[in-house]
């Protein structure tokens, strides 16, 4: 995503410390932070950054099993309506347009939405309106059962 992140001059870094382990599918892992930077780069203008972050999760309840994980921007942001509507499955995903013309299919988020709740996990968005995004999602440091 570099390159991406580059053409807007946007700063890409991540602030996940090498020992950070999770246990998840290598591929799915792969599509959910694609889809997620992909998104915070389209949503942020020329100059903008976006900061990847891991943490243990706080809001879990089998705290200290799973890994807290969000992509941050400072982009345009969303408004209170439009996170809510975000996973929503019924509802109608138009893209929206990005800040310099991107387009997209408006699917990433439901299908980042599968594959974090394939590995027990739970994903959310947080943002207002010229303030940029928050994107976070949780994944299991071992295991988990079948639900």
């Amino acid at each position: 995503m570099q390159k991406s992140a580059a053409q807007k001059h946007i700063t890409l870094s991540s602030l996940i410390e090498k020992n950070t382990l999770v246990y998840a599918d290598y591929a799915m892992l792969s599509a959910i932070f694609r889809n997620l930077i992909s998104n915070a780069i389209k949503f942020t203008p020329k100059g903008g950054k976006v900061t990847l972050q891991a943490k243990e999760c706080g809001r879990c309840q089998s705290n200290g099993d799973f890994v807290e994980i969000s992509v941050v921007d400072n982009g345009v942001g969303m408004s209170e309506e439009r996170v809510q509507r975000l996973f929503d499955i019924g509802e109608k995903h138009k893209s929206s347009i990005g800040t310099s013309g991107e387009k997209g299919t408006g699917l990433g988020l439901i299908l980042c939405q599968e594959f974090v709740e394939r590995h027990g996990g739970k994903i959310w968005a947080e943002s207002q309106p010229g303030q940029g995004s928050t994107f976070t999602f949780t994944l299991p440091k071992r295991p988990v059962p079948p639900l």
